[in-house]
C-alpha cells in the first residue's frame, strides 16, 4: 500500500470549526512561534520557521519506509501524550499517515483513542504500529492475547506493524514466544510487518541502543525501528541508520529535541508553586524550610550556569523560547533522507500546525549555525539517551541514562506525572544513592557530563509530591 501527496486529498476535509465544535483544543493563531518582539542586535528574525504556520499547510514530503514499501509522511504522529481522537483526524487531514503507539501508553487508553479516530479516516491510507514489552515469562499465548487486545482497542482488523517495545539486550531479540506469535498473526492477516523500538539500557545489564538495533537490522525479522536521533545524540544512530539502509529496514526518529532553555529564579519570599511544593515535601521529610530553600538555590545556580553559557547563541539567533529550539531540533532530524520519518508527540492542534509547516523544507544556514552553536554549548549538559558508558563505574548500578530520560519526559515533554511514576518504580536504584557517594563516575562520561550533580538534580525533580 502506498500513497502520495495527491491521493491524500481524496478524503473529506475536516474543518477547524468542526474540531472546535466537538470540544477540541484551540488551534494555532497563525503567528510565528517564539518570534522576538525586539531581537538583540545582530540576531536573526524567525530562524526557526521559514514562515508562520498556515491553515493551508500540508505534508510536502513522503519517504519509503524500508522494505514495507509504504510512502510515509516525513512526520509521524507520536501518541504518548495523546488525549483526544480528533487530533489524529486533523493530522491525517494535513497529510500525516503514520501513527506510532504502544500497549503501555496510558495502559491501553491511547490505543482506544486511536481506535476512535480510525473509524473516521480511510484506514487503508494510515500506517499504524503498536508495540509491547516482552518479558522472559511471556509465551506465544500471552503475546497473542495481548496483541489481540491491542487490535480490539484499536478497532481495526490488522496492525501495519507490531513489535517489541524496548528490548533490553541483543539476546532478547530472539524471544521464541514473540516470533511464534508474530508468525501466527501474520498468517491470520492481523499483522503485516514487525517493528521494535529502543532508547538504551535500563541498567548495567542491558546492551546499548546501537548494539541492539544494528543486530535487529541484520536479523532480517524486523522491518521498522524507532531510535533516538537528535543533533546532540546521533553517533550511535548513524551506525544504526547505516545498518538499516544496508538491510532495507524502515527508520523512525524519536526524542528529537534535547534542548532545555529555562531558569526559574528562587526568591525565598515569593516561591513559585512548584518550588513551594518542593519545600513542603522536604519539610515533611524532616528538613527545615531554610534547608529546603538552600537546596533550591543550589539547583537554580546550576541552571543559571547553563543559561549563562547558552546566552551567546541565544542572543545571536534571537531565541526567546525553548519551543524554538525544540522545533529547530525536529527540523534537523527531518533532513536526513535515511531517516524516513520523525515521530513527534502531537498533544494538540497547535503542535500539528507547527510541525506540518516544517515538512519538506530545508534547514537554512542560519538554523544550522544555531544548532551547531547549541550543540557546543549543551554537549556536556545532555545525557545521551541510549548511552551506558558511565554505568559500570557506579557501585549501586544506578541507571543514569534511564533517569535522565525520565527527567526529559518531565521537563522536555510535559509528562510530569508519568515521569514521576516511572521514577518511583525504580525504588532504591535511583538518584538518592548519589547523595553520599564518592562519585567514581566522575570523568566516565565521554561527552563530559558531570553525572553526580545531574543525578541529584533529576532526583529532586522527579520526587516532587
Amino acid at each position: 500500500m502506498t500513497r502520495d501527496a495527491e491521493t491524500d486529498r481524496d478524503h473529506a476535509t475536516i474543518s477547524r470549526r468542526n474540531f472546535i465544535r466537538v470540544g477540541s483544543a484551540a488551534l494555532a493563531s497563525g503567528t510565528m512561534v517564539g518570534a522576538a518582539a525586539t531581537p538583540a542586535a545582530g540576531s536573526v528574525r524567525g530562524v526557526m520557521f521559514p514562515r508562520p504556520p498556515r491553515a493551508s499547510d500540508r505534508i510536502q514530503r513522503y519517504r519509503t519506509l524500508g522494505r514495507t514499501g509504504w510512502q510515509v509522511s516525513d512526520l509521524a504522529i507520536g501518541t504518548s501524550r495523546l488525549r483526544e481522537s480528533s487530533i489524529i483526524r486533523y493530522a491525517f487531514d494535513k497529510g500525516m499517515n503514520y501513527i506510532d503507539t504502544a500497549e503501555g501508553y496510558g495502559n491501553g487508553r491511547t490505543e482506544r483513542i486511536i481506535g476512535d479516530a480510525l473509524q473516521h479516516v480511510d484506514r487503508s491510507k494510515m500506517f499504524v504500529n503498536t508495540k509491547l514489552r516482552v518479558g522472559p515469562n511471556d509465551t506465544e499465548s500471552t503475546i497473542l492475547n495481548r496483541a489481540r487486545a491491542s487490535l480490539g482497542r484499536l478497532r481495526t482488523d490488522y496492525m501495519d506493524a507490531f513489535g517489541m517495545h524496548r528490548p533490553p539486550t541483543v539476546e532478547s531479540l530472539d524471544h521464541e514466544g514473540f516470533h511464534a506469535a508474530v508468525a501466527r498473526l501474520k498468517a491470520e492477516g492481523r499483522v503485516r510487518f514487525t517493528c521494535l523500538s529502543n532508547h538504551g539500557p535500563q541498567g548495567p545489564e542491558g546492551d546499548s541502543m546501537a548494539d541492539v538495533l544494528t543486530a535487529a537490522a541484520a536479523d532480517g525479522r524486523f522491518d521498522v525501528m524507532l531510535l533516538v536521533y537528535n543533533f546532540l545524540n546521533h553517533d550511535e544512530a548513524d551506525r544504526i541508520l547505516a545498518a538499516c539502509k544496508a538491510n532495507r529496514v524502515g527508520t523512525t526518529a524519536m526524542k528529537t529535541a534535547p534542548g532545555v532553555l529555562r531558569v526559574d529564579p528562587v526568591d525565598p519570599e515569593k516561591l513559585t508553586e512548584t518550588q513551594e511544593r518542593y519545600v513542603e515535601r522536604m519539610t515533611r521529610r524532616g528538613s527545615t524550610r531554610e534547608q529546603a530553600i538552600r537546596r533550591l538555590e543550589s539547583m537554580a545556580r546550576r541552571r543559571q550556569d547553563l543559561y549563562d553559557r547558552t546566552r551567546p547563541f541565544v542572543e545571536r539567533f534571537g531565541i526567546q523560547t525553548e519551543e524554538q529550539l525544540r522545533f529547530g531540533s525536529i527540523h534537523w532530524a527531518m533532513q536526513n533522507a535515511d531517516m524516513h520519518s520523525a515521530c513527534v508527540n502531537m498533544p494538540d492542534f497547535e503542535t500539528v500546525d507547527k510541525v506540518v509547516a516544517l515538512s519538506g523544507t530545508e534547514l537554512t544556514p542560519t538554523e544550522e549555525g544555531m544548532l551547531e552553536a547549541s550543540a557546543e554549548t549543551l554537549s556536556d549538559q545532555y545525557c545521551r539517551h541510549g548511552c551506558n558508558a558511565c554505568v559500570e563505574t557506579c557501585p549501586d548500578g544506578v541507571p543514569v541514562s534511564t533517569i535522565m530520560r525520565y527527567a526529559y519526559y518531565y521537563e522536555g515533554q510535559g509528562r510530569e506525572k508519568e515521569a514521576m511514576e516511572r521514577y518511583a518504580r525504580l525504588a532504591g536504584a535511583n538518584g538518592s544513592a548519589c547523595a553520599n557517594c564518592p562519585a567514581p563516575c566522575t570523568g566516565a562520561c565521554p561527552f563530559g557530563v558531570d553525572v553526580q550533580p545531574q543525578m541529584l538534580q533529576a532526583h529532586t525533580l522527579l520526587t516532587l509530591a
